[in-house]
């Protein structure tokens, strides 16, 4: 499914005829919603390494960044793991020169930023997995399709008929029940998805079932 496609499919399925303005919107709310709600497979993403130089303090978020996966920093072949992460109060308090040097071990986050517990001591190779906003779905190519497009549609669709049923007027309460039940329903089949190929294609059960 394109971006022309799904615009089509939600007008169709919303029976309204001039949301064309607001089309646009409603996509970017519904795939937002998603990415705030899921943390998949498709989400996960591991950019090309970079230098980080002796004397630095922090690493710049990248602007699609939602949450970290692993970030290590490496040296003459020999990994090192940034495991802790904690408040500026703590770090601050802790760590109270500014000038102390090291090899990072913890990080707290500051705005857009990941501040190191100490200088780097030295220069490191950054290597870190997080999970990412996809590229927005847009009506111009490339762009005009994504994973959530093509992979999840039905849970792309649900999600923007629900966001789009909080704000349209004139939508049934039915239908926005509808639509809001149903966009939890595939988004979980998107979790129950996930797992399964996380456990190599076998069903962990939570509780014991009884016959």
């Amino acid at each position: 499914m394109n971006y022309s496609e799904l615009s089509m499919a939600i007008s169709d399925w919303l029976n309204r005829d001039q949301i064309d303005k607001v089309l646009p919107m409603i996509i970017r709310f519904g795939q937002r919603d998603l990415e705030d709600n899921l943390r998949i497979r498709p989400m996960e993403y591991h950019p090309a390494t970079a230098t980080v130089n002796a004397g630095e303090d922090a690493l710049a978020l990248p602007v699609d960044f939602l949450e970290m996966i692993f970030l290590q920093l490496i040296k003459a072949n020999v990994r090192y793991p940034i495991v802790g992460r904690d408040s500026p109060l703590v770090l601050y308090s802790e760590r109270p020169s500014v000038t102390e040097t090291g090899i990072p071990r913890g990080v707290v986050r500051v705005a857009d930023d990941l501040v190191f517990d100490v200088l780097a001591d030295a220069i490191y190779t950054r290597d870190w997995i997080y999970y990412r906003r996809l590229p927005a779905l847009v009506a111009a190519a490339p762009n005009n399709t994504n994973w959530w497009s093509e992979q999840a549609e039905e849970a792309l669709l649900m999600s923007c008929l629900n966001k789009a049923s909080l704000y349209v007027t004139g939508i049934s309460e039915g239908d926005k029940k509808k639509w809001a039940e149903a966009s939890l329903i595939t988004r979980d089949d998107l979790k129950f998805k996930e797992a399964r190929e996380v456990t190599g294609g076998h069903v962990m059960r939570s509780t014991p079932f009884s016959l």
